[in-house]
């Protein structure tokens, strides 16, 4: 009896997981402005070449990091209302 137990507990544990880590997926409302390019609710990471300007209309915070795909440390915060420029091929994060 011990061992079917064991597998429901973890098969419960596992599902638990599973459904916790639906959440929403949220956009940011409003556009991020990539070098006078519109992106509408942008969400995750945007991949662009070069150095770029980035006007930030959205509600939330987006953040320029070093890495690729988004990774390696974040070298700007541009918060709402603002503009910055990234001055290198890096990546920007839109939560």
């Amino acid at each position: 009896m011990r061992r079917p137990t064991t597998t429901l507990g973890t098969l419960a544990a596992a599902a638990t997981l599973v459904i916790g880590l639906g959440g929403s997926a949220h956009a940011s409302s409003g556009d991020l402005v990539i070098n006078g390019y519109p992106i509408h609710e942008p969400s995750g990471c945007i991949l662009h070449n070069g150095p770029a300007a980035v006007t930030n209309h959205t509600d939330a915070p987006v953040f320029i990091t070093s890495g690729r795909w988004c990774t390696g440390p974040v070298v700007a915060v541009i918060h709402s209302g603002e503009t910055q420029f990234a001055p290198f091929a890096s990546n920007i994060y839109a939560p």
